[in-house]
């Protein structure tokens, strides 16, 4: 009796932490495509800047393998107009990514759904450090 108790409890135990593995487990989203999105910035040189919705920047997600991507941005401000490309991870928990500029700057972006993010900017340092966010939606 007390040999099928174990055994028992053995098992459940299993279960559970099985179970918890498999929500722990997110499902790795697809990036690629088109992105376009608007939002505010402050830079060091230009100040603050409110595009209050209209088109600020194309994000290109060119490729993806797993958690890792790669693309490119470009930003139509008429004071600084730019472009970068980018190396991105996707966190575990399937929501938050990470993008570092080719040239400059790190992007934290957060998933608002399929087709939908906000992407959180800063460049420190440099010419004009700068630092602001933009949300976007994926041209279909």
């Amino acid at each position: 009796m007390f040999k099928s108790s174990i055994i028992a409890a053995v098992f459940t135990v299993g279960l559970l932490a099985s179970g918890a593995h498999a929500q722990d487990a997110k499902a790795i989203p697809d990036l690629k495509g088109t992105w376009q999105g608007s939002g505010d910035l402050h830079h060091k040189v230009h100040g603050h800047v409110k595009h209050d919705g209209k088109l600020m920047t194309n994000m290109v997600v060119l490729s993806q393998e797993g958690r890792v991507f790669r693309g490119t941005l470009d930003w139509a401000n008429k004071k600084a107009p730019g472009k970068d490309a980018f190396s991105g991870v996707i966190d575990k928990d399937g929501v938050t990514f990470y993008m570092a500029g080719h040239t400059e700057g790190m992007r934290i972006g957060k998933l608002e759904g399929a087709d939908a993010l906000t992407l959180y900017v800063l460049v420190p340092g440099g010419a004009n450090p700068r630092a602001g966010f933009g949300e976007y939606k994926r041209v279909k």
